[in-house]
């Protein structure tokens, strides 16, 4: 399995395979605020990964998507990484948990690009999502890799989200070392975090 087919997955926790029935197509979108990320990190991975050009769009404002018009993309993600929508009953594919250690880094950077969080005033960064055994996968991941991170707790009762965290400098520069996330707003909050550590 490539890395960048891993990053790709790991970032669909934020984004959707769905078959249209307006336009009769079968699609992969990714979703972001941030253009660039979208730009050079998915939209290249895509097009090395599966040989197609996805397309961009603004689909209001200031919020942007890449879509992947294709049956067969949206074949295999949905019977090779066992993509379940709604996706708070997305699981981590069998397919990640089986791959290597960077396969799996690479599934964590996709993953945090597009569901993390960097917060500097408090000293931490996070992972949140609706799925509990998706954070339990790579938070035990992360300490096995010496990466000391909180328990998973419920963030947001209403839309039932879970969480969990890292502190302390020391484990930032390991996650920084393992998991080369890629969002350029994210570098630039990780930086900050550094500098208030």
């Amino acid at each position: 399995m490539k890395k960048d087919l891993a990053y790709l997955v790991g970032a669909l926790r934020d984004g959707s395979v769905l078959y249209d029935k307006n336009s009769r197509n079968y699609k992969t979108i990714w979703y972001e605020k941030s253009r660039d990320w979208l730009f050079n990190s998915i939209i290249k991975k895509a097009v090395a990964v599966f040989k197609k050009n996805p397309r961009l769009d603004e689909y209001k404002k200031g919020h942007y998507r890449v879509v992947l018009s294709s049956q067969k993309i949206y074949d295999m993600i949905r019977n090779d990484y066992d993509f379940i929508a709604p996706q708070e009953n997305w699981c981590t594919p069998k397919s990640i948990k089986d791959a290597s250690q960077e396969v799996i880094a690479s599934y964590i950077a996709g993953f945090f690009d597009a569901e993390g969080d960097i917060n500097p005033k408090k000293y931490m960064l996070g992972f949140s999502q609706k799925n509990y055994e998706s954070l339990e996968f790579i938070r035990e991941w992360l300490n096995k890799n010496s990466i000391k991170t909180s328990k998973i707790f419920i963030a947001d009762k209403k839309s039932n989200t879970w969480r969990f965290y890292i502190t302390s400098k020391e484990n930032f520069e390991k996650f920084n070392k393992i998991v080369n996330f890629e969002h350029p707003g994210k570098i630039m909050r990780f930086r900050l975090l550094l500098q208030h550590t």
